[in-house]
């Protein structure tokens, strides 16, 4: 088929979307069209057969090559599903080098569940710190897509994704290992606090607050596109629901001077 966050602020920086990238992964799952992802019995339901541990079974479907190892994992109709009632899920990506562009690493993947949310899932790259990703989608229904950020990635390093609990069944579907490199350039902004642009740097109700007029505001992803501009006064809000949960950078103008603030959106 085709985030323990830290949160601070980058007082005073003026964004430069000038982020190269390097795609060490991509998989949709494409060789897993068997089975279904939308039932838990009958023709749209996953197929019976680990993938890595096929026991007996004629003619098994094997592993993706991007994903060698791991256990519990299901083919889907063009997705694949980890874990049981009675056991957890994993699998674990083949050898990727991650140290590249800084080695900034970014994951992007659509998951849902099986019936209950809501559900959580794991994502753990080779000496970095673990990642648990919360998503309310369920079986029935549409994928999230969502987006983690390592840093300090290394050669020779592997990504795992693996399902918390028995209870925690996941879809897992177009998976992107990629690093990136952006430049972020600083600019001295004497007359811009940080209380006078945005507020709230931790976003919880999909709205940004802003604490002064602010011109050409721009929110850039972690990529360097441009996701968002608008136009506030003092004590204004830009609404981003549309947007995923992830980091940000929201750059304008105040008094005349550039500014650029890092949020986060949960």
């Amino acid at each position: 088929m085709k985030k323990i966050f830290t949160i601070f602020g980058i007082a005073a920086m003026a964004f430069v979307a000038n982020a190269q990238q390097t795609i060490a992964l991509s998989e949709d799952f494409a060789s897993y069209s068997a089975g279904g992802n939308t039932a838990s019995t009958g023709t749209n339901a996953p197929n019976g057969t680990d993938v890595y541990n096929p026991g007996t079974a004629t003619n098994p479907i094997p592993p993706v090559a991007n994903f060698p190892a791991g256990a519990k994992a299901y083919s889907a109709g063009g997705m694949v599903k980890l874990g049981t009632s009675s056991a957890t899920g994993s699998m674990t990506s083949k050898t990727l080098d991650l140290s590249t562009d800084g080695g900034n690493v970014v994951i992007t993947f659509d998951v849902k569940g099986w019936t209950g949310t809501p559900s959580t899932i794991t994502v753990k790259v080779t000496n970095l710190a673990d990642q648990t990703v919360n998503y309310v989608a369920v079986m029935s229904g549409t994928p999230e897509s969502k987006t983690l950020n390592f840093t300090g990635g290394q050669a020779n390093s592997t990504v795992t994704f693996e399902t918390t609990n028995t209870s925690f069944r996941a879809y897992l579907d177009n998976i992107v290992v990629k690093t990136v490199s952006g430049t972020l350039g600083i600019s001295d902004v004497k007359n811009a606090k940080k209380g006078n642009f945005v507020k709230n740097t931790f976003v919880t109700n999909s709205e940004i607050t802003f604490g002064a007029d602010v011109k050409d505001v721009k929110i850039f992803n972690m990529f360097g596109q441009l996701v968002k501009e608008a136009s506030v006064r003092q004590n204004e809000t830009v609404n981003i629901a549309e947007l995923a949960k992830g980091n940000y950078i929201v750059t304008g103008t105040v008094n005349k001077q550039a500014v650029s603030q890092k949020i986060l959106k949960d």
